[in-house]
This record gives structure tokens, sequence and C-alpha cells, in this order.
């Protein structure tokens, strides 16, 4: 695979890869090269996955769907508490597992400091990745790369999200903007997982920290984000585009670089 940018698109899948030069060294210090993958995990939530019920024809109300799916959540999470393994719905079982090693002296409540949740997937869901590809394959440029997307937000736990209204940092490398042309955007996402036309991106705020490995910008609270998961519409996402001039030396480039994050959701502070 070249080392370049590069989009491969295909309408029918619904995973997001991005795929990074690999930073691996060797015994003796030196880069092994190569890549690595990530996949951007989406989330159907319980109101989006009733919506679909109903498009399938349930003669079941929404609210009598959510309610059994609260039941049904709760009886699973008083099984596991009661030490049972629980099959999810036919999708797998997730059980206990022991991490790491244990010692014949341990105390109960030692050995029970390495008990861990662990998910096995049954046959009809591993079956499902036959019929799974990528629906948009991302190189990212060697030059300059984004790690990490994230809202200073209290009480944030989710990574997939960039909150209104709030500072946002962007890690990376060779991220220090400047030069004639330069920028952070906020691109939208099409409905096959394709970056937007230019025209549709974003341009947010000027950085009040910018250096080759952070930025840090306010992100704006007036964008106007709206769906309907009632209807079975899927949340949009956006990812941050950083455009610069400049090298990793501070120096200005005969022509302008641009990087993309992984995707994520845009929501107002609840």
């Amino acid at each position: 695979m070249k080392e370049e940018l590069g989009t491969f698109e295909n309408p029918k899948g619904k995973v997001f890869v991005s795929i990074y030069p690999s930073n691996l060294k060797d015994k003796d210090g030196n880069k092994i090269g190569g890549y690595i993958g990530k996949i951007k995990k989406r989330t159907r939530t319980v109101e989006q996955l009733i919506a679909k019920a109903k498009d399938r024809g349930s003669t079941l109300s929404p609210q009598t769907l959510f309610y059994a799916a609260q039941v049904l959540s709760n009886a699973a999470k008083e099984a596991l508490a009661d030490g049972y393994a629980v099959d999810l719905l036919g999708l797998g079982t997730l059980g206990f597992a022991i991490d790491g090693s244990l010692d014949s002296s341990m105390s109960s409540r030692e050995i029970s400091e390495h008990f861990k949740l662990q998910f096995t997937p049954s046959k009809s869901a591993e079956n499902l990745l036959k019929n799974i590809s990528p629906s948009n394959i991302y190189v990212h440029n060697s030059k300059i790369s984004i790690t990490e997307v994230k809202s200073f937000s209290a009480g944030q736990t989710d990574m997939n999200v960039v909150y209104q209204g709030r500072p946002l940092c962007i890690k990376g490398n060779g991220l220090k903007l400047g030069g004639d042309v330069c920028g952070v955007f906020l691109v939208p996402l099409t409905e096959q997982y394709v970056y937007a036309p230019r025209s549709e991106w974003i341009n947010l705020p000027n950085p009040y920290t910018n250096t080759p490995k952070k930025l840090e910008l306010f992100f704006p609270e007036s964008l106007n984000i709206s769906y309907d998961a009632e209807k079975g519409e899927e949340e949009p996402l956006f990812c941050i585009a950083v455009v610069t001039s400049l090298n990793q030396n501070g120096r200005k480039r005969t022509e302008c670089i641009e990087e993309f994050s992984m995707p994520f959701y845009v929501r107002k502070v609840e």
C-alpha cells in the first residue's frame, strides 16, 4: 500500500477504517515499518433499535419495546451480580474471566481483583462478519497525524463525542498551523461515510494553543445538528480536518497538507 492520502469507498459497507504508518521498532531500535489500523466504533442506541424494529413491522409500541429492553437489561445485570454468564439475545455470552496469573497463596479477595468481564460472540454473530466490508478506508499522512480529539467536559466518558460550547483538544504530530493556507475544520460525513465536499466544511475558531503536538480551541455552541431517532435516522458523524502549510520543523511548505481525525458525534452538554 502506498504511503499517501487516499479513500476507498464502498456504499454497502458500514465500517470506517483509518490506517496509520506504524512506529513499531525492532530490538535494535530500527523502525519495522508497515501500518496499523483503527476502526471507528459506531453505536446504535436503544431508541434507534426500536425504530428499526418498527420498520420491520413490529406490532408492539415503542414504549412497550423500550420497557421490555429495560426489564431484560436489569435481569441480565442481576444475573451477572449473582455470578452467572448471560446470553445476550443470541449475540453471544457475557461472563467472567481471570485477568493475569494467580498464586495458590492468594486470598479470595485477591483472586476477585483479577476478575474481568469477557464477551464471547456466538457463531451466528461471527458469521455476520462475512457480509461486512469497509465503507471508507483513509490512509493517513506520515508527515502529520491526529491521534486524539477530546472535549474538556466534566464527566465525559465517551471519547467518540465532541461537546458544543466546550474547549476542544486535538493531539497528534505536525499539527502546528501556519503559512498561507491553514485552519481547523469540522467536516460532515455523508450517508456513505465519505468526507463532505470542501464547500460544506465548517471553519472552527483559531486555536489558542498552537503547537506541533497539540491544538486547543473553543468549539462553538451555535451549530444546529438535528436528527430524529424515533424515525430511524442515524446520528450524523463528523471529523476534524487540520490544514497547515508548515512542516514538522515549523518551516513553510510549498504546498499545504491536511489530516483528518477519526469520526465522532457532536452533542450539546446535557
